[in-house]
């Protein structure tokens, strides 16, 4: 099964869960828009997914707590 498939196969679980659920609290407004807020968080994922990291990848922010005035 090719990525794009399984991507796909994936959103479809993920909407079915989630039109099973709540079907009955939702109007067909609503699960459209559910639908493409689930495709959206899927594309983002999959475009997450792409990028590496190694164990030695720091946030390109480092955090640093402000300790106040000297």
């Amino acid at each position: 099964m090719s990525e794009e498939k399984s991507d796909d196969k994936k959103f479809e679980n993920l909407y079915n869960v989630v039109k099973d659920r709540f079907d009955d609290r939702l109007t067909a407004e609503e699960l459209e828009q559910v639908k493409k807020d689930i495709k959206t968080i899927a594309d983002a994922s999959k475009a997450l997914r792409t990028v590496k990291l190694s164990n030695w990848d720091e946030p390109f922010l480092v955090f640093k707590p402000y300790k106040g005035r000297k």
